[in-house]
């Protein structure tokens, strides 16, 4: 595969995106659909973290509210995604559309300037953001999960 480097701090941020998404459907390739379906922290409140179904799920979910938001930031229509993560080959197909989604998104607005990108600082349901501080967190959220996931397939094989 080519490697791509997009022009820009907008477009670097967005290669970042790709390249963590990559790692992600890389380790995701490697597991059966009993692993990922298994329940591997039963004792969580949190529904999004019980296996690695909930995680992809999650993280899909969370991947288009980064792109509706930046949407937003762009002055561009949000629109309404519909994915499905039943298994382990959907997760994969899910996570490439959330970032050519994204890709597609910003793919006119790769070299904003700095002044460009502050201004879009805004009120969000993180706090006080602008588009370069939301690829960042969604390139953190990314690989959090993906560490969570490679955590529990880790100690599972150490069994």
């Amino acid at each position: 595969m080519e490697r791509i480097f997009r022009p820009g701090a907008i477009g670097a941020l967005m290669d970042e995106y790709e390249r963590v998404s990559l790692e992600l459907r890389n380790l995701l390739s490697t597991i059966s659909q009993e692993e990922f379906i298994k329940i591997y922290d039963p004792l969580t409140t949190d529904e999004d973290c019980r296996s690695i179904q909930s995680v992809m799920k999650h993280v899909v979910r969370a991947g288009y509210g980064y792109a509706d938001q930046i949407c937003v930031f762009l002055k561009k229509p949000v629109v309404n995604n519909d994915y499905h993560v039943y298994n382990v080959v959907h997760a994969i197909e899910e996570l490439e559309k959330v970032i050519n989604f994204t890709a597609d998104i910003i793919s006119d607005r790769l070299k904003m300037t700095e002044k460009e990108i502050l201004a879009t600082r805004q009120e969000t349901k993180w706090g006080l953001y602008d588009i370069e501080m939301m690829f960042e967190h969604a390139i953190v959220h990314i690989l959090r999960h993906r560490r969570q996931i490679e955590k529990w397939l880790y100690f599972v094989s150490k069994r």
